[in-house]
């Protein structure tokens, strides 16, 4: 079969190939890193710069890169003392030479067709940044992400006109382009230049921290609606740990965020998706400031001696039932998502008060609400996050002051 290359004109107008860097941070994923290496060193497209970053593995997972550098000399590796994944990222960034830079997390795995696709795209729009869909997979099920602004490509005027429309359209939280790094092949130059200036203090959200002002830094983007990565969700990952320190990372996060917004945002981004973002991580990490004595900022109907069936078993859902047990707020009567359907058909529906959709993605909230609706649960029984119970009065006073400041 003939082999496709996609190419591009070098300085002396010579053809090369577009050269990929691939980062992947490593640290103690001995089960999965075999996995995920494999899924990158069969890739259809050669002309890949893999970048393993070992950040100070204690298990076999260093020894692990090394091999599969000795079988593959696109592989690179990179051993350093544990300074976190923001350190792990800026290390494999510094080096790259690659005209585009895209990040794989060492627990998940991508398609084998994947960087012939987004080479090709690369090849014929040349944005700054290209965003696909991804593949969640959980213990039970996998399911497709795909972005919510429309497919195509987009100037950065357009962009921006077509991201605050979708804002103001949907009815719930809304983030038109997810905040994720390793679904996005991202010009080189302008990760760098972000990547770099992210805080090695940050230990959650991240991804966020660096494509927040990425977004408000390009001059092109395409969005494509094609899934390749495979985002597997395991319970030891940091987003599903509590730290003593979240609120603190909280407000060092928003601080980030409102800076990036001052310095390039103001006249591109809606300040609302703004405030969503900042409710989306109070959300996500720290729900318990948004409970009070006998009500829910989120889910105002609520309150304390309320009956509730909790539906979505991410991580939100699971840190909501948590908080919501340490300050005994509300009575839990089952916890399900759509692997648990018998359970809801056999619900009395005189025992419970509420479902609660524990789902942040809006796509997902909108499709779960149809779905109970059309399992015969009446819709005023069914809560989702709705936009208009944001507002910047249920932030927390620290974040309201940051906020006025806007």
């Amino acid at each position: 079969a003939l082999k496709k290359y996609f190419y591009v004109y070098g300085k002396e107008g010579q053809m090369d190939m577009l050269k990929i860097s691939v980062i992947v941070p490593v640290y103690n994923v001995e089960p999965y890193i075999r996995r995920c290496l494999d899924s990158l060193t069969v890739q259809t497209y050669q002309d890949l710069e893999i970048i393993l970053v070992d950040d100070g593995s204690t298990d076999r997972s260093g020894e692990i890169c090394d091999e599969y550098a000795e079988s593959d000399n696109r592989i690179r590796v990179i051993h350093q003392t544990n300074q976190g994944i923001v350190s792990a990222r800026q290390a494999g960034i510094r080096c790259a030479t690659g005209e585009y830079a895209t990040n794989v997390d060492s627990d998940d795995w991508i398609e084998k067709g994947a960087y012939d696709f987004m080479a090709q795209k690369l090849q014929e729009y040349h944005p700054d940044m290209l965003v696909l869909g991804y593949k969640k997979e959980y213990a039970g099920f996998t399911e497709e992400y795909r972005q919510v602004l429309g497919e195509g490509f987009y100037l950065r005027e357009q962009f921006w006109e077509e991201f605050n429309q979708c804002i103001d359209s949907k009815d719930f939280f809304c983030q038109p382009i997810d905040m994720s790094l390793w679904n996005k092949a991202i010009r080189t130059d302008l990760f760098k230049k972000h990547q770099l200036n992210c805080s090695c203090l940050l230990k959650k959200n991240v991804d966020d921290a660096v494509i927040f002002p990425c977004l408000l830094d390009i001059s092109s983007i395409y969005v494509e609606s094609r899934c390749f990565y495979h985002y597997c969700v395991r319970k030891e990952s940091i987003l599903w740990q509590n730290q003593k320190a979240d609120f603190e990372l909280y407000i060092r996060l928003v601080e980030h965020y409102i800076t990036s917004y001052r310095n390039n945002g103001q006249n591109l981004m809606s300040n609302k998706f703004l405030l969503y973002k900042l409710f989306y991580h109070l959300i996500l990490d720290l729900p318990q400031k948004l409970i009070a004595d006998n009500e829910c900022g989120i889910y105002p109907q609520l309150r304390k001696d309320s009956r509730i069936i909790i539906y979505g078993k991410g991580v939100f859902a699971n840190r909501l039932i948590d908080k919501m047990h340490e300050q005994k707020f509300a009575n839990i009567v089952e916890h399900i998502d759509k692997t648990d359907m018998k359970k809801l058909y056999h619900l009395d529906n005189e025992k419970y008060d509420y479902i609660l959709i524990a789902i942040l993605n809006c796509v997902f909230v909108e499709s779960t609400a149809r779905f109970l609706m059309e399992s015969g649960i009446k819709r005023d029984k069914i809560l989702c996050i709705e936009k208009e119970n944001l507002t910047e009065e249920r932030l927390p006073d620290e974040v309201r002051t940051i906020w006025e400041a806007v």
